[in-house]
């Protein structure tokens, strides 16, 4: 009775870790186990058979599978009832599986702790805490700085507290903190503590810099843009749609091409073809939906600079319609940086003068914080705090032409803090509000997005729907139709939502959203689902039916013209959620496949602070960039998340002494090139 007692006291203090071992003899107990797909259930449920690999001359086995069932067999098979779902209640799906075997001499138990949802072994919870820090304001009259910390941590449902030189603490995920410039070091610490109570602490110094306002390299702001099109009668498609090639007049030469075509869809080639969809019409009494698409370019040359140029195209058209020298109107704006004017250090000060071509009547400016100016020529004053200001300018002349002309300021050449060597993370939901008129069956439902964490409102910019509007509100919905809108989060997080607009001003929210990447012939789907414990599953081309373990799968591996759905959606419990069949065939008949080859490069050679490495090709999951000196040390070793074609990637190689050194880089285990520069 004694030695029973002290089992059970031993297994009590060890039930707690994944696996428990312990023997009184020459024997050890151990298993192993399978999940058995072939048997059926009514009820979600696992099937698992456990097979004996005890050492020892084994006379009896006794098996408690930690639900309340027992077996004394040598070999059993156990179903595992999948626990309850409720709202609000976090389901546990651990159980812990205990063998005792007994020989003439000896006893010995072991114990594993196994998910029953799918069959796999319990993991032990990490916690490990960090964090990185910028500077986003400095302010010499006030005589403080404010600092925003960007979590790092590692580990789940996480708890924080920060603790701060000035006595301050905070328990938010990424606090913003001020702090006196009088002290130019100030130490931060930061603890986590997750799940089963793990927890982990981080310090690190924070120090305040005073900012230095660098000339501004005039190479750096000389560059114009303009694009134009034209139709393309040799690209066939099933369902109405116009099909336009555009071409692109850059000076100087660019480098990187950004086009959005007002529709959801955007390309990175300086010369691409896009078709625009027409609208299906349900009945000849639905009134016709504006054809308007706003397409926008912006481009980058090699000095850095950017230009952007902005029309809106009727997608309706049967011709290109030709421009009327009398009505002909171009909008253009020049700026210089105002000297003879007192300000505080932090702050930049700026003359626009509109130079634009045609009888201006009324003008008016736009800013990135919002603001609006109409006058001729405005004083305005920036942040040295954002090296960048977007500016544009639209005119409308005498005669109704209208135009728009956008350009971005250099304010200084502060570089700012925007390299991540760990992907972070993006909790962001997105909410609406929707609403449709009484009495109404014509396209004239109204939606109004909204990003969320949790409960609490953030702000987020750039909201782009698949109608082709910007802005959170978007008008003219259809019932029963599908949509889709984009935002993207202060900390550069991409939220994304899909829903269907129903007839009564309500909206039932599609709980997965997918967009296709790369090239003709090698596409992809990728996706995302907004539920974790929603799981996906594709219909293969032959019927099978296989699991999503990552997030895209080859477009025609599923892209077969059947009717059956080949994306399925399902909840823990096994059941489906959702179904859709995602079919490419009514988009074209005949495209060009061009197929894109990986390049790098690297500049500027020889390197001071900053060093860039531009990557064209397809999208990168992942790239890894090291650093050797000539030696064949490693120096340096980044990686960098979610890498897309024409991409610049900006390295910090201040810290490195001067001398020759390679680049070596780095994608799916492949190495991509390496390349020598000096500093």
């Amino acid at each position: 009775m004694r030695n029973v007692l002290l089992l059970a006291l031993l297994l009590t203090g060890l039930m707690g870790s994944a696996q428990t071992s312990i023997t009184n003899g020459n024997c050890k107990a151990q298993f192993k186990y399978a999940v058995n797909t072939q048997i059926m259930t009514l009820m979600p449920a696992t099937a698992i058979n456990f097979f004996d690999r005890s050492e020892g001359k084994v006379k009896q086995w006794y098996w408690d599978f930690g639900d309340g069932n027992t077996s004394n067999e040598q070999n059993p098979l156990h179903i595992f009832n999948h626990p309850i779902v409720e709202p609000n209640v976090k389901i546990d799906p651990y159980r812990t599986v205990s063998l005792t075997i007994l020989t003439d001499s000896c006893k010995s138990f072991y114990s594993e702790v196994i998910n029953i949802m799918d069959g796999t072994p319990y993991v032990n919870p990490v916690c490990k805490a960090g964090f990185k820090y910028y500077q986003t304001a400095y302010d010499s009259i006030e005589g403080t700085a404010t600092v925003q910390l960007t979590n790092l941590s590692e580990g789940d449902s996480l708890k924080y507290l920060w603790q701060f030189d000035n006595g301050k603490t905070s328990t938010e995920k990424e606090p913003i903190v001020t702090f006196s410039i009088k002290q130019t070091e100030n130490k931060v610490c930061l603890t986590v503590t997750g799940t089963n109570q793990c927890t982990d602490s981080f310090c690190d110094a924070v120090y305040i810099v005073k900012p230095i306002i660098n000339p501004i390299d005039p190479k750096l702001t000389e560059c114009q843009t303009y694009f134009g099109y034209s139709i393309n009668y040799t690209i066939k498609t099933f369902a109405p749609a116009l099909v336009l090639d555009f071409y692109t007049k850059t000076f100087p030469e660019a480098v990187e091409w950004k086009w959005d075509f007002g529709d959801g869809s955007t390309s990175n080639e300086p010369n691409p073809t896009h078709i625009f969809n027409l609208p299906i019409l349900i009945s000849d009494t639905q009134p016709l939906p504006s054809g308007d698409r706003k397409v926008s370019l912006t481009v980058k040359t090699a000095t850095g600079c950017v230009a952007t140029w902005n029309e809106v195209i009727n997608i309706y058209m049967k011709e290109i319609p030709k421009e009327d020298p009398a009505i002909n109107c171009h909008a253009w704006f020049k700026y210089s940086k105002v000297t003879d004017i007192i300000n505080i250090p932090e702050v930049v000060a700026y003359r626009l003068m509109d130079v634009s071509e045609g009888n201006v009547e009324k003008r008016l400016w736009h800013f990135e914080d919002g603001t609006t100016s109409t006058e001729k020529e405005p004083l305005v004053t920036f942040s040295i705090f954002k090296p960048t200001q977007k500016v544009c300018l639209d005119i409308y002349t005498t005669e109704s032409c209208t135009s728009t002309w956008c350009e971005t300021l250099y304010i200084s050449n502060i570089a700012p803090d925007t390299t991540y060597v760990t992907k972070p993370a993006c909790s962001y939901t997105m909410r609406y509000l929707a609403s449709f008129p009484i009495q109404m069956s014509s396209c004239a439902g109204y939606a109004k997005a909204q990003v969320y964490l949790k409960d609490s409102f953030i702000q987020a910019d750039h909201y782009v729907w698949s109608t082709g509007a910007e802005g959170q509100e978007v008008k003219g919905l259809c019932p029963t139709r599908t949509y889709s809108v984009k935002a993207i989060t202060a900390d550069g997080c991409i939220v994304s939502g899909t829903f269907i607009f129903n007839s009564n001003g309500t909206v039932t929210e599609i709980p997965i959203n997918w967009w296709i990447s790369g090239t003709s012939g090698n596409q992809l789907v990728q996706y995302n689902v907004n539920n974790t414990n929603y799981t996906v599953e594709w219909r293969l081309c032959d019927g099978t039916i296989v699991k999503g373990d990552s997030t895209s799968i080859p477009l025609n591996s599923i892209n077969c013209g059947a009717e059956d759905s080949n994306l399925i959606l399902k909840d823990a419990a096994g059941n489906i959620v959702y179904t859709e069949n995602i079919s490419m065939k009514a988009l074209l008949t005949y495209i060009d496949p061009k197929p894109v080859i990986a390049s790098l490069k690297l500049f500027p050679n020889p390197v001071n602070d900053v060093l860039n490495i531009q990557y064209s090709g397809n999208s990168l999951n992942e790239m890894q960039i090291e650093i050797f000196d000539l030696t064949g040390k490693l120096v340096s070793n980044q990686k960098f998340y979610h890498v897309e074609s024409r991409q610049q990637i900006s390295l910090n190689v201040n810290a490195l002494r001067k001398g020759m050194y390679f680049c070596k880089m780095i994608a799916d285990q492949k190495i991509m090139g390496t390349e020598k520069f000096s500093k």
